[in-house]
């Protein structure tokens, strides 16, 4: 059971990834829970993007603003099967590899609850 969760979840963080690489907006919103959330630790508390609606719009802006990048997923489980751990290498044109680390947490029904940032090595926004 725990294995076919596991499992189950990993996949879906792939999805993740592969819709933003794809700049798929309906496939990565449906991955989400309706209250959903972001979490950027790493900015301060005040970096939460929260429901589906924000969620959608910051990512379309993102999708719409950021030119086409690389992303280099390394996805594992914990041995809690309602979270995965997510390693990115972005490879921005002509800028150096950013590495981020993110939580992902889920639901029972295998949907995104939250996707908690614990790792930024990249530049800090403007």
């Amino acid at each position: 059971m725990h294995e076919d969760t596991r499992d189950r979840n990993v996949a879906t963080v792939e999805r993740f990834y592969q819709a933003e690489r794809e700049r798929d907006l309906p496939t990565w919103v449906a991955l989400w829970r309706s209250d959903g959330r972001q979490t950027f630790p790493t900015l301060g508390s005040e970096a939460i993007v929260a429901g589906i609606e924000q969620l959608e719009a910051v990512t379309k802006e993102k999708f719409d603003t950021r030119p086409i990048y690389g992303i280099d997923a390394r996805i594992d489980s914990f041995s809690d099967p309602s979270k995965v751990f997510a390693a990115l290498d972005l490879d921005f044109p002509g800028r150096p590899i950013t590495t981020i680390w993110c939580i992902f947490h889920f639901d029972d029904a295998g949907l995104v609850a939250e996707v908690e940032e614990i790792f930024d090595r990249g530049p800090a926004p403007a």
